[in-house]
C-alpha cells in the first residue's frame, strides 16, 4: 500500500511531534508499505532552517526508508499568535502542491493540528479518489477559543465550520483519547466513524536509565534531586506555579528545578527567574534527541503542566516519554484533565492543580522523602507504556484502519 502523509514536522533529528510523525512512517515502512511524507523544512523549535536545509518551495529526499516531499512554509523565530497562525496557513496551502507532486497514494493521512491541513487532504482524497484519514491531535477550535487567544468572531466561526466540513468529509477519525472522542460524538460525528489510537512512546527508545549519566556529570548536577521539566515553554504550561514551588524550596539546596526547553514563554520565564532570585532554577536548552534519554533519566520527579484552559483539549505527548524512562509525573493540572486521568488510571504520578504552589511544594518535598514510592510510581508508567502506551501496538491499529478504509472505498 502506497500511503501519503502530511504533518508539518518531520525529521528524525527534530523534537516534540515530529518523533511521532517519524515514528509512525517508519513503523509503516517496517510493515512493507511505500510512504510519501509531506512536510515543512526541519525548524522545530526555533522556527528556522536546520543546517543543512533550505526553505525552498519544494524539495525531495530519502529519510529512514521514507519519500519525504519538503515544501515552503512561513517560518519566523518570534512566536506569536498572528505569526503562528501564518505558519499554519501558508503550510496547509503549500501542501496541497506538494500532494500533487507525488505519484497516487491508496490512502492519505493528515493530522489536525493545523487545522486548514485537512483541506488540501480532502482536495487531494477527491483528487485521486482515496480515502483520508483525518488524526486529531488538539481540539481546534476549541483550544484557542478555551486559551482566550482568539475571541467568539467571525474567524472563530469560520473555523468551526471547517472543523465540521473536515469531520464530515474525512473517509475515518483517529482521536488519542477517548474524551476527544466524546467531544466529537457530542459534536455530532458518528461512534463509528471514529477510533481512539493513543499517543505513544518506543519503549526500544525510551528506556531507564541510571541517574548519574554523562549528561549528569557535564551540567555538573551530581548527587542534587532534581525536579526536571522538559518541552515546550508556551502558552499552555503552569511553570508560574513551579516557579514559585522553587521559591518556598529554596532553602533546600539538594533540590534543584532543571527546565529544558523553548517557547513563546521562555523569555518571560527567564525574567521570572531572574526577578525573583531563584538559584534553584536552571535552564538549559532543548537537548539532542539522542541524549533525550539521558536527560529524562535525570529527573527524581518529572514535571508535566496544563493549563485549565487547555485540560480537556490537549494532552502533552512528553507524558508518555516521561513513563517509558521509568520515572514518576508531577502533573501541574486539572485532576479531571486528559493529563490527569492518565496519571489516575496508570498510578503513575500525582496531580497538584493549578494555582496550588503550597500544595505543590509540599508535595515535591513528600515525594522525595519516599524513593520507594517515585520507584514504583516510575515502574507502573514504565508498564503502561509497554502494555498499552507503545509504537508497535499503535502502528498496528493505523495500519488496521488504512486496510478497513481503503478496502471499503474500493468496493
Amino acid at each position: 500500500m502506497h500511503i501519503l502523509i502530511m504533518g508539518q514536522h518531520f525529521a528524525p533529528e527534530e523534537v516534540s511531534g515530529a518523533v511521532l510523525a517519524t515514528e509512525l512512517a517508519c513503523g509503516l515502512v517496517k510493515k512493507g508499505h511505500q510512504v510519501t511524507f509531506i512536510t515543512s523544512t526541519p525548524n522545530y523549535p526555533y522556527g528556522k532552517s536546520f543546517q543543512g536545509y533550505k526553505n525552498r518551495i519544494i524539495s525531495r529526499e530519502k529519510l529512514v526508508g521514507v519519500d519525504v516531499i519538503r515544501i515552503w512554509s512561513y517560518l519566523s523565530p518570534r512566536k506569536t499568535l498572528f505569526r503562528r497562525l501564518l505558519n499554519y496557513g501558508t503550510f496547509s496551502f503549500t501542501a496541497l502542491l506538494g500532494g500533487l507532486f507525488s505519484r497516487k497514494p491508496d490512502v492519505i493521512i493528515s493530522s489536525s493540528p493545523p487545522l486548514p491541513l485537512g483541506i488540501s487532504a480532502f482536495v487531494l482524497s477527491r483528487y485521486w479518489q482515496v480515502p483520508w484519514l483525518l488524526r486529531v491531535e488538539d481540539l481546534f477550535p476549541d483550544l484557542l477559543l478555551s486559551m482566550g487567544l482568539l475571541k467568539p468572531s467571525l474567524i472563530m466561526k469560520s473555523l468551526y465550520l471547517m472543523e465540521k466540513f473536515l469531520y464530515i468529509k474525512a473517509s475515518h477519525i483517529a482521536v488519542i483519547s477517548e474524551g476527544f472522542k466524546n467531544n466529537l460524538t457530542n459534536k455530532g460525528v458518528s461512534e463509528a466513524k471514529l477510533s481512539v489510537i493513543p499517543v505513544w512512546a518506543d519503549p526500544d527508545q525510551i528506556i531507564p536509565m541510571i541517574k548519574e549519566n554523562a549528561l549528569c556529570h557535564e551540567l555538573k548536577l551530581v548527587g542534587r534531586l532534581i525536579i526536571l521539566y522538559s518541552g515546550n515553554i508556551g502558552l499552555t504550561s503552569s511553570l508560574d506555579d513551579l516557579l514559585a514551588a522553587a521559591k518556598k524550596l529554596e532553602t533546600n539546596l539538594k533540590i534543584i528545578f532543571l527546565i529544558s526547553g523553548e517557547g513563546v514563554r521562555k523569555k518571560a520565564l527567564l525574567q521570572a527567574v531572574e526577578k525573583m532570585q531563584l538559584t534553584n532554577v536552571r535552564l538549559i536548552p532543548y537537548q539532542p534527541r539522542n541524549r533525550y534519554g539521558e536527560l529524562l533519566a535525570l529527573a527524581d520527579i518529572s514535571v508535566v503542566t496544563l493549563n485549565q484552559a487547555s485540560s480537556t483539549n490537549s494532552l502533552p505527548g512528553k507524558t508518555f516519554n516521561i513513563m517509558a524512562s521509568g520515572r514518576p509525573i508531577l502533573a501541574i493540572t486539572d485532576p479531571q484533565s486528559e493529563l490527569g486521568k492518565v496519571i489516575e488510571q496508570f498510578e503513575c504520578g500525582i496531580v497538584v492543580p493549578e494555582g496550588q504552589a503550597e500544595e505543590l511544594a509540599d508535595k515535591i518535598v513528600t515525594l522525595l522523602n519516599a524513593p520507594q514510592k517515585l520507584t514504583e510510581m516510575g515502574r507502573k508508567g514504565r508498564q503502561a507504556i509497554v502494555s498499552f502506551f507503545n509504537l508497535s501496538r499503535c502502528i498496528d491499529l493505523f495500519e488496521r484502519i488504512l486496510i478497513q478504509i481503503t478496502n471499503v472505498n474500493s468496493l
